[in-house]
């Protein structure tokens, strides 16, 4: 079978200005953590639960994080940031929206590069190098893909779902099994499902062996793509092979096998929207926001942070 890269659903393009566009926030915290990194002592975060938002767990060392992401030294800010991320992200989940473990990858490493690191690698060793917990980082990034991804695929469709302007386009839907080279009994799942794989009993092994814990679920569906929405290395394997086939992806750290179960027309609504479209877009998504945090459950484990709560701005 052909072997290359795996890659997953990139980034809606045309986002609206309002919202950080995610290469965009890259971009910006790149620029912060540059500056940052270069003040001594100035990344040396604490590991220290401040709350719990829903039964998860938030950390000091998210905090400042959120200072660097959104470029700002107001505390209050960017605590009011990092709540609504938590919870923007936590709705993503509970709506089935999901972020692969390629996605974040990617993310890393552009980060990575925009800190003239070659490898994430590298970028890991610096962190770790200015106390940074890489795993907490990990954490703060897989949320915002998060958040960009529900605006994307589900506000913005649920507020101009009325809006008839768009184009036929082919779709295929995608399934997937991904197994984790680092789990054990790697290789004698790869070789059950290089043997013993079809288009029958693809969704029924996904559920058995795929380590996806997001699409094993539904038996490894991924969902329906058009030309363009995946990244470039995956995009091109998936329409350059034939609906029906399955076939396979080898990465660093994994293997996929991926099924295209069925190719059809559908209309694709247009991503660019106008000024009035995206004041209502952010008039909308505040709306949503406050609606989250006034059923949330937060408890507060530092009393700075609950006074700095309780003073903020809805």
């Amino acid at each position: 079978m052909q072997r290359k890269e795996k890659g997953r659903q990139k980034q809606m393009k045309n986002s609206f200005k309002f919202f950080l566009v995610f290469i965009f926030t890259l971009t910006l915290f790149s620029n912060s953590f540059s500056e940052e990194k270069n003040k001594k002592g100035d990344l040396l975060l604490l590991d220290k639960i401040i709350m719990i938002i829903n039964g998860e767990p938030i950390l000091k060392s998210e905090l400042e994080f959120s200072k660097i992401w959104f470029k700002t030294t107001d505390d209050k800010k960017a605590l009011q940031n990092l709540i609504d991320i938590v919870l923007i992200s936590q709705q993503a989940k509970k709506l089935g929206i999901r972020v692969s473990p390629y996605e974040i990858r990617e993310a890393l490493l552009n980060v990575a590069k925009a800190n003239n690191f070659k490898t994430i690698k590298e970028f890991k060793e610096h962190l770790i190098d200015q106390g940074i917990v890489y795993s907490e980082f990990k954490s703060f990034v897989q949320r915002e893909i998060l958040r960009t991804k529900f605006i994307q695929l589900y506000l913005k469709p649920s507020i101009f779902k009325g809006i008839k302007e768009g184009e036929v386009q082919k779709v295929r839907k995608v399934r997937i099994i991904y197994l984790d080279k680092n789990k054990s009994g790697y290789i004698n799942k790869l070789r059950q499902l290089e043997k013993l794989l079809n288009k029958k009993n693809f969704a029924e092994f996904a559920k058995k062996f795929s380590d996806d814990e997001f699409t094993k679920k539904e038996g490894g569906l991924l969902g329906y793509v058009k030309k363009g929405d995946l990244l470039k290395v995956l995009d091109d394997v998936v329409w350059n092979h034939k609906v029906g086939e399955i076939f396979e992806l080898e990465t660093e750290n994994g293997t996929y096998f991926i099924y295209i179960e069925s190719e059809q027309q559908k209309i694709v609504p247009k991503e660019t929207l106008n000024q009035e479209q995206l004041k209502k877009l952010e008039k909308e998504y505040k709306m949503y926001v406050k609606k989250l945090r006034q059923d949330a459950y937060i408890e507060f484990l530092d009393e700075d942070i609950k006074k700095l709560y309780e003073g903020s701005d809805d």
